[in-house]
């Protein structure tokens, strides 16, 4: 089994766990909000420090709050 360290491959599907996710502009707290997801599978195309860009191109999401699908 992988431990909660191990991320997948991408590119990899996850269910946002929140209503309100917000969708930042980089893969930092600090960055700009674009956005919020809403509840709901997302594909994730590049994996950084805990951050994941989402597949559309509207921004990155932190991934403490989803679950891998």
């Amino acid at each position: 089994t992988q431990g909660t360290n191990t991320l997948p491959a991408v590119p990899f599907c996850v269910h946002v766990l929140i209503n309100d996710l917000n969708i930042r502009d980089g893969a930092s707290m600090s960055a700009n909000t674009k956005g919020h997801t809403g509840k709901g599978t997302f594909t994730i195309v590049e994996v950084r420090d805990g951050w994941g860009k989402l597949k559309s191109g509207a921004g990155w999401i932190s991934l403490d709050y989803t679950e891998r699908v």
